[in-house]
């Protein structure tokens, strides 16, 4: 008894579609290239070409003209593009568009007080106001231990801070608490 015969293994139509499809893709690539002048939409149009070509292998005929039927799908889409740029909108290139320079940053008002400024002003607050501004903004106590060093209530050091901080800011920038207070 000799060996046993050989058997082919099945083919397998889309392995063998994707293969014949890889055969193509220099060609399809250079008429891309030369189509749209830009590898980013030639890239684009080669990748479309390749869905539609495996979303409609079935309309395939095999034993034809692969590379023509492939090349035809990249010209009629290709040619959708450009009907579609025609009708849509127009879109330039943000290198095309012409920007104004932007206006200079004018210094906020803040950035020209100096230490002593602020430290003139803590010193002008209510003293009940000034000592929990220190204790928290200066010292970095926490409010609890705010509450419990001076015998009031937690909340009543979180609204005393943040009086303390209006009235420093009013005090520091009066143009600034003028112009707001006259809206």
């Amino acid at each position: 008894m000799g060996p046993p015969p050989v058997i082919d293994p099945p083919i397998d139509a889309a392995a063998d579609f994707h293969r014949s499809l890889r055969e193509h893709e220099q060609a399809l690539r250079d008429l891309a290239s030369r189509l749209c002048r830009n590898p980013a939409d030639a890239g684009d149009l080669l990748q479309d070409t390749f869905e539609r070509a495996l979303q409609r292998r079935a309309q395939y005929q095999p034993g034809t003209n692969l590379r023509a039927w492939l090349c035809t799908m990249l010209h009629h889409l290709f040619l959708d593009r450009c009907r579609a740029r025609v009708r849509g909108p127009t879109h330039a290139s943000l290198d095309e568009v012409a920007l104004p320079a932007p206006e200079p940053a004018t210094e906020p008002a803040w950035a020209a007080l100096t230490r002593d400024d602020v430290v003139a002003a803590v010193e002008r607050l209510e003293p009940d106001f000034r000592r929990v501004y220190q204790l928290h903004s200066l010292e970095g106590v926490p409010y609890q231990e705010i509450a419990a060093r001076l015998g009031i209530p937690k909340a009543t050091v979180g609204t005393r801070l943040a009086r303390a901080r209006r009235k420093l800011r009013d005090l520091l920038m009066p143009a600034r608490a003028a112009d707001e207070s006259h809206p």
